[in-house]
């Protein structure tokens, strides 16, 4: 079994795919790198300590690909549960440069955002619909950020 540093609670439905059964999770992971390959501690419908997946996230569904055709064919919209182990935690969101520099001028750090709260805040600003809407965004941000109390 590959060396994993965080385990993560998944579950969902079985979908077959052009030949291929899928297991297709129930809401998207969101900070955690897409094609990565892993393992997932299967516990229902069957069983299997070790199934060697990939995680394929797309716009607004993860997908875990089994690498080896282990699981039945019969099984497919049956429901799934497991636990994937992962190699390293979820990767820190990138912040965009305008608010980076936003903050830089107003002395706020950036660094000091817990991944939650700078995903939180991320999309917020990535909601915004106009460049007018961004700006007033970026500015809340930073008030919001830069008052200690």
């Amino acid at each position: 079994m590959p060396r994993h540093t965080g385990e993560l609670s998944v579950r969902g439905h079985l979908r077959r795919r052009e030949g291929k059964t899928l297991l297709v999770v129930n809401g998207r992971l969101s900070g955690h790198d897409t094609f990565l390959s892993t393992t997932l501690r299967l516990e229902q419908p069957v069983r299997l300590p070790a199934l060697a997946v990939r995680i394929l996230t797309f716009d607004d569904v993860t997908v875990l690909s089994p690498l080896s055709p282990v699981l039945p064919q019969e099984r497919a919209g049956e429901e799934w549960s497991g636990t994937l182990l992962l190699p390293h935690g979820a990767r820190p969101p990138a912040i965009p440069d305008d608010l980076t520099r936003a903050a830089a001028e107003a002395g706020v750090d950036t660094g000091s955002w817990s991944p939650t709260e700078a995903r939180h805040l991320l999309t917020f600003l990535g909601e915004a619909d106009s460049a007018s809407v961004r700006a007033e965004r970026i500015s809340m941000i930073i008030a919001a950020l830069g008052d200690p109390s």
